[in-house]
């Protein structure tokens, strides 16, 4: 299957930012649009009809209103069988800023637009489709505010969806099936689940190697073009510099393996990533890491309740039947089930082409003794190590510090002080807490597993109960606060919370963080610089 096309709507409306000449027929075309744009950069309410904002000239047509640009990816995320159009709008002499490895930065007053609608046949796209939803993704003063839209049934606008909502739609699907679903819109909040990286709401698909494309029918490559254009400042001359991403779903494009990353990357790793809502899970689903464990391979599970189905591993090399990574991304239930918002159908071919990766890896014996048996494969850790190192790996890569404190000012509270484990626990005692956390779980930090009456499951340590309400600390070091009532099945979890370290860190690197928390003493002198 070939990536997207790039249509030659681009090209009509990219010369309205100012770049070619006045006497362009694109422009004298595009000039008799409506009023322009109009973004209220400090609105606390985002406006009620997506019609007020003048994003589109035609907007049932999905025709961008002059300064509004249609733009392309090389892949997007699974939205239930919709299709999915992207538009952006960069204020009157605004750029974006060149980013290699990460989202490009925008001005304020960008907006972003995604809309979403259902072919009435998958087969056979001139025959019409219905507009579902539309969102945007709003720069203002105050940051990035994300704002969903549902689409009426004339189809001519689309009101403001605070709380989500259900649309029913029904289509044939590309294998001539009749299909029916209720497509659901997020709510505001779930919106930001998605979108927040290091506690910050920003974009997350508009990275350089995802907009690294030719234009259809055109020589010229999407970011040159808008770099020419003006659009796009920092842009490197040689395209040797320029990363590029695949299309996950042209087999053309690449390996089994690299595509099932890209699959990965453009569906989970908004939050599995190291600064998304789910990094204390240890899980790394960006297409750029390169340790196994940290995608999943020989991973075990931390508390995930129904999640991980009883199997030992994320990723199990050759079976696919027993990886619970797999298992998740294929179910529809909603405590089992990622990713838990975005989504109510399974992606039939993605899911296939992440069996069909799995299936193909080799095992690694290594690896795996590592992970079924850490405490012995890290023995040697029990001896020597750097203390300074070890206090840089608490602080940094190993994020220890995110749940546990290591001096009385640290801000980790969901797991056991460390300030004075030096007068409680030996090094074998600190060896297995490391690599096998769930061995041994102090009673007062087990993780309860709530499965709520709405379908949603949550895994924390419940922080204080009443006859009516109990807080629950979830892994993030988040707290939420729930009504009895509205849990309906709570299970002690025998699975810590706390990812193991077996695999992720190097016996010397876990021998350096023994060897700091080995330095921690009740009333703690200067920490080693």
């Amino acid at each position: 299957m070939r990536q997207p096309a790039i249509r030659f709507l681009i090209l009509l409306v990219l010369p309205l930012m100012g770049c070619a000449s006045n006497d362009s027929p694109a422009i004298k075309e595009s000039q008799e649009a409506g009023s322009p744009v109009q973004v209220d950069l400090d609105a606390r309410r985002p406006v009620m009809m997506l019609s007020d904002y003048h994003l589109f000239a035609d907007l049932q047509k999905q025709i961008p209103n002059q300064g509004v640009i249609a733009y392309y990816l090389s892949s997007s995320h699974f939205a239930d069988y919709a299709t999915s159009r992207h538009y952006l709008y960069l204020p009157p002499g605004k750029q974006a800023q060149y980013r290699a490895n990460d989202v490009l930065t925008f001005p304020v007053g960008t907006v972003f637009v995604q809309t979403l609608a259902y072919s009435h046949d998958l087969r056979d796209p001139l025959q019409g489709e219905r507009l579902v939803e539309t969102r945007l993704l709003i720069h203002q003063r105050r940051g990035w505010v994300a704002v969903p839209y549902l689409w009426n049934d004339d189809q001519t606008d689309a009101r403001r969806a605070v709380i989500g909502g259900k649309t029913t739609v029904r289509w044939i699907h590309s294998d001539g099936t009749k299909r029916t679903h209720h497509f659901t819109t997020p709510d505001m909040n779930q919106c930001k689940r998605c979108h927040k990286q290091h506690e910050t709401v920003q974009p997350i698909g508009v990275r350089a190697g995802n907009l690294n494309l030719r234009l259809e029918g055109d020589s010229r490559n999407q970011l040159a073009l808008w770099s020419k254009l003006g659009l796009l400042a920092g842009l490197p001359t040689a395209k040797t510099e320029i990363p590029q991403a695949i299309a996950w779903n042209d087999p053309s494009a690449g390996s089994v393996a690299e595509r099932a990353r890209v699959w990965l990357d453009v569906n989970c790793a908004h939050c599995h990533n190291p600064a998304g809502i789910a990094s204390v899970s240890g899980l790394d689903l960006s297409a750029q890491q390169s340790m196994p464990v940290r995608f999943g391979v020989y991973k075990p599970p931390v508390a995930a309740g129904r999640g991980s189905s009883g199997f030992q591993f994320g990723i199990l090399p050759g079976s696919p039947e027993t990886s619970f990574l797999l298992h998740r991304i294929r179910s529809t239930d909603p405590g089992v089930m990622m990713p838990t918002v975005g989504r109510s159908l399974v992606d039939e071919e993605g899911t296939a082409l992440i069996e069909q990766w799995i299936r193909e890896m080799h095992a690694d014996e290594q690896l795996a003794q590592r992970a079924l048996n850490p405490v012995k494969a890290y023995s040697e850790a029990l001896e020597g190590g750097d203390a300074a190192r070890g206090r840089e790996l608490f602080y940094g890569t190993a994020k220890c510090s995110s749940c546990h404190q290591a001096k009385p000012d640290d801000p980790g509270l969901v797991g056991p002080s460390l300030v004075d484990v030096t007068t409680r626990a030996k090094r074998d005692y600190l060896l297995e807490s490391i690599v096998s956390p769930s061995s041994k779980i102090v009673a007062k930090y087990g993780a309860t597993v709530l499965e709520l009456v709405d379908g949603r499951t949550l895994s924390g340590i419940i922080a204080s109960e009443d006859a009516n309400e109990l807080a629950i600390t979830l892994a993030d070091g988040t707290q939420t606060t729930l009504a009895v009532a509205d849990v309906d099945q709570r299970t002690f979890s025998t699975i810590s919370i706390m990812p193991s370290m077996a695999n992720i860190l190097s016996v010397q690197d876990v021998a350096d963080l023994i060897e700091f928390l080995s330095t921690l003493k009740e009333k703690p002198g200067p920490l080693p610089q």
